[in-house]
């Protein structure tokens, strides 16, 4: 390069030379010594173009100051070409010019030298030294050729970052396409995917370090261009961001922080994905154990799936096939006890209708949580889950030939159970609805609350429904009393109670269950269909001893009931008690005592 920018300057001052007109240099050196090289300089070239000026010393050192100011004038971002020629050019000027500066050229023509006029510090005396000529010289050529490198140097580090960028994000996109989200890019990074993260981790870093170095050669040149702190946009859409490069050649420094990226994702790979993993495979195995134990003791059950692994899958892999195996397993294997007749005795017992209805109820709504499960997956999501979670999946189709005939097998199988423990429920749950008079079995009692009575018992409230035990209470339209009934596990009446309820036969009711003393349960009825005896208040025990039945009369439904634990006092509140009607006649509230007497 250095020989070609001299050859150009040559080719110049060559066509200067052949239409040269006589230039005296005593007239041209002030204007160049003030440095007003507009005027000067294209007189210069004119000067030296003529074949017998070329060996003027002064002329030479001239134009290599000339050429060394506009070098340093030159964008080293966007001119570094001619930063290159003309910085050439300016060494090859200078070093000709010291060559031919000697102590002849120096007595000869020391006025064009008195920039060099300087005292010697050894002697002290004043003068011009070829020495120090010869030394200024060499300075400038040192300062120009280290810039040269430097500004060459700082290109070649950029162009090392777009090479690092280029090679982070060609494996990047490789994963990208491999993996369409993050998450399954987490959990299914084997040793080789693990590689191409160090990869991009490496590229990034060294893309760091060499943008760094951009910058600090920039600062060293003067250029504002790339001489800011590197931008590092981060990388936080997968598949998104990091997917095209800056242009760097006009600055300034913006990359891809591909380091950090991949610093993250490894750690989280070696670090929550692993025990993630592990803890995958873990509940897997005490799940098979559990299934192991529920067939030989009924004492052991099947937990239920836990809330910390709920979390990993929601984190690093939601809507995951493998957790909806897990719990297909753990359906699969509730529902085969729950209907086991070994294990479940009370099967076999078909009086006992409220734990009949409990375990088919519940079978049955775990069989419809597998099956929705089971219809959601298909053959390709399990080879994909066989790549994100090869130890469990490997074990888990261990007894199958293919994922497909699993598929199908655990589909036929829901759906089989859905269909019979539906059936089964809707028998149940038909004998659970009626209770059966002790001593007359064609007495039944509805045990749901009625809005219209199908015979001469209406049901008003069901305060108490379990397997053991159903406690309904209502109006017995025939015997024209209000009653109250348990009923056992086979729903047979095991105590009634009756007790008065004026105007059953137009009831129109507002009903429910109101707190009252310990060890004892009460409810109203209010019958808002007659004026008079139109409140009844009932206490009684859980095993089936009235302690009283209090009827009196209100103009209003009640808004609010309290029970003093102290007085044992029930207060009926017909108004809030902000508003309760202190300064009139009107009935404002309602006491009952604990032994049901009302005030």
């Amino acid at each position: 390069m250095k020989i070609k920018s001299t050859a150009t300057i040559l080719f110049i001052l060559f066509l200067f030379g052949a239409q040269a007109q006589k230039i005296k240099y005593k007239d041209l050196y002030p204007i160049l010594a003030a440095k007003n090289y507009e005027e000067g300089g294209p007189k210069l070239i004119q000067f030296l173009s003529d074949i017998k000026n070329q060996e003027e010393a002064n002329a030479n050192l001239q134009m290599g100051l000339w050429l060394e100011s506009r070098f340093l004038s030159y964008d080293v971002v966007n001119d570094s070409s001619r930063v290159y020629q003309v910085g050439d050019s300016a060494v090859f000027y200078l070093e000709k010019a010291k060559g031919q500066i000697d102590e002849k050229e120096l007595k000869k023509k020391d006025e064009y030298y008195q920039a060099f006029f300087r005292r010697d510090l050894r002697t002290g005396e004043f003068g011009i030294k070829v020495s120090d000529v010869h030394l200024d010289i060499e300075k400038k050529v040192e300062a120009i050729e280290t810039r040269i490198a430097d500004v060459k140097e700082m290109h070649r580090k950029v162009v090392r970052v777009e090479n690092n960028q280029s090679e982070a994000m060609e494996s990047y996109k490789a994963l990208t396409t491999q993996f369409a989200v993050y998450s399954n890019m987490l959990i299914g990074a084997d040793q080789a995917v693990q590689e191409i993260i160090s990869k991009i981790e490496e590229s990034g870093t060294l893309g760091m370090e060499n943008a760094k170095s951009v910058q600090e050669l920039a600062v060293k040149l003067g250029s504002d261009k790339y001489s800011q702190d590197p931008m590092l946009k981060s990388i936080d859409q997968f598949g998104v961001d990091g997917m095209n490069a800056a242009n760097l050649r006009s600055g300034p420094i913006e990359i891809w922080n591909f380091q950090s990226w991949a610093s993250e994702a490894r750690s989280e790979i070696l670090g929550g994905v692993a025990l993630f993993k592990t803890m995958v495979k873990n509940h897997a195995d005490e799940l098979r154990s559990q299934k192991e134990k529920v067939k030989k003791s009924q004492s052991e059950d099947i937990s239920d799936f836990p809330d910390n692994l709920k979390e990993q899958f929601a984190k690093y892999d939601p809507e995951s096939t493998v957790e909806k195996l897990l719990k297909i397993e753990m359906y699969e294997a509730r529902i085969i006890k729950q209907v086991d007749l070994q294990l479940n005795p009370s099967l076999m017992d078909s009086s006992l209708i409220g734990s009949q209805l409990e375990i088919y109820e519940a079978a049955f709504a775990d069989a419809k949580e597998m099956n929705v499960l089971v219809e959601s997956i298909t053959s390709e999501d399990l080879e994909i889950s066989k790549k994100k979670y090869t130890d469990y999946i490997e074990s888990f189709f261990q007894t199958y030939v293919t994922a497909s005939k699993y598929v199908l097998e655990m589909q036929n199988w829901s759906r089989r159970h859905v269909k019979w423990l539906g059936d089964a429920v809707e028998f149940w749950s038909e004998k659970n609805q009626w209770g059966i008079d002790a001593e007359n079995e064609e007495v039944v009692y509805p045990l749901f609350v009625q809005d219209s009575p199908e015979s001469g018992l209406m049901t008003m409230n069901v305060p108490v429904k379990s397997p053991e035990e159903v406690v309904a209470y209502g109006a017995d339209l025939n015997a024209k009393k209000g009653f109250i009934a348990s009923f056992g596990p086979d729903r047979i009446v095991k105590w009634k109670l009756e007790f008065d309820l004026p105007g059953v036969e137009a009831v129109n009711y507002a009903s429910d269950s109101i707190p009252t003393i310990a060890g004892s349960e009460s409810f109203y009825i209010y019958n808002s269909s007659i004026q008079e005896n139109n409140f009844v208040v009932v206490s009684y025990t859980p095993d089936g001893r009235l302690n009283w039945g209090t009827v009196v009369s209100i103009n209003k439904e009640p808004v609010d009931f309290k029970f003093d634990d102290l007085t044992q006092e029930l207060t009926i509140l017909l108004y809030p008690e902000e508003q309760l009607p202190l300064d009139s006649d009107e009935l404002g509230y309602v006491v009952i005592d604990r032994t049901g007497n009302a005030r």
